[in-house]
């Protein structure tokens, strides 16, 4: 059965093969519909051979690997979006078995002058290697499941540096109370709106440190209030999972503790939790992220993302717990990362903990 999607003032059209699929864009729908007719009778007659590893592109690999694999992740909406890029770039057009990981640099090169498509300025390597590990993963995909290539092209490839961790300054009273009132929190104490709804996640993931995923799939089950926590549970789409081979033997699942404010906010949301549906806070990520933007843009709180709440969470939980407690709080594993990304040290804060000297005084 051939699928068809709509892309502007054309339409693309899928018909799976032996092997794969094949694809082809179109001006009209009959167009689309006549080839795609086309394509299933010679299928039907045994006309169409499965497709060779010689003769796979580099873009039929990413629309398969996103068919087969990434569409089904907790990441699907973006990876969508991330593969869709790839077959637009040079390398999409080129033949599995010529690809070298000379290609692949010059992609790198490529996309690191390429503007961002939301903020217009050049994409950030920490983006280009997000990217990479997508590409790579395709291309593994090919090499282990597909038997299409013999080696990784991505193996070997001249990452770029990751750049600094952001260095934002901790949130203000008066930034929180511009994003209370922007969400509408302050003013629908019922969290009837989508929007209130969103400002209480925002609120809660700078009480706990929890990401927007984990918070939106956030179970009525999990919430144990008569201990304090939270269990945030892996097997839920958002949560952290384990190895990405399958050999991690600990629970990547973990239990939250909560503050009297996180309670509060917990509280407000099951009150209200949407009917007929499993989840605490009732909305879709995409209209999270569109909610949040435009609350945040309208409280004029520049250079702010929803992640950052992260950020603030762990330095201010780091004033109340061991550094142990607080990598399983907010579920970070390298403890390397929770000192220069997730902490925010404040110095004077610490001299002021300070004795007048350390050294004894010589007699």
């Amino acid at each position: 059965m051939a699928s068809f999607e709509t892309r502007g003032s054309s339409v693309r059209v899928i018909v799976r093969v032996p092997g794969g699929k094949k694809s082809a864009t179109f001006d009209t729908p009959a167009e689309a519909q006549a080839w795609a007719s086309q394509i299933e009778a010679k299928k039907a007659i045994g006309q169409l051979n499965p497709a060779k590893g010689a003769s796979i592109t580099a873009g039929e690999l990413f629309e398969t690997y996103l068919d087969a694999v990434a569409k089904d992740t907790d990441s699907g909406k973006w990876n969508g979006l991330r593969l869709m890029n790839f077959c637009k770039d040079p390398l999409a057009s080129k033949r599995l078995s010529n690809i070298l990981t000379h290609d692949i640099n010059e992609w790198v090169a490529r996309r690191l002058k390429s503007p961002s498509s939301r903020t217009g300025k050049p994409v950030t390597s920490s983006t280009v290697n997000r990217e990479l590990n997508l590409m790579s993963a395709a291309f593994s995909y090919a090499v282990k499941d597909r038997k299409w290539l013999a080696v990784n092209p991505c193996h070997g490839v001249r990452r770029p540096e990751h750049g600094r961790p952001r260095k934002r300054p901790l949130l203000t009273a008066a930034e929180i109370r511009a994003l209370r009132i922007s969400t509408g929190y302050d003013t629908d104490p019922t969290l009837v709106t989508s929007t209130a709804r969103v400002g209480a996640c925002f609120l809660l993931s700078l009480e706990t440190g929890m990401r927007s995923g984990e918070i939106l799939r956030l179970r009525p089950q999990d919430y144990w209030r008569d201990r304090r926590i939270i269990h945030v549970a892996a097997i839920e789409p958002g949560g952290r999972k384990g190895s990405r081979s399958g050999r991690a033997t600990i629970d990547p699942s973990r239990n939250v503790p909560l503050t009297a404010r996180a309670m509060e906010l917990l509280d407000q949301l099951l009150e209200s939790m949407p009917a007929g549906q499993p989840y605490i806070v009732g909305v879709k990520d995409s209209l999270r992220d569109a909610l949040w933007r435009r609350a945040r843009n309208q409280a004029g709180v520049e250079d702010l993302h929803f992640h950052d709440a992260k950020h603030e969470a762990a330095t201010r939980l780091a004033q109340h717990i061991d550094v142990l407690a607080l990598s399983h709080a907010i579920g970070t594993k390298d403890v390397r990362l929770l000192r220069d990304t997730y902490y925010n040290n404040d110095a004077s804060r610490s001299a002021a903990l300070l004795p007048d000297q350390l050294s004894t005084r010589p007699a």
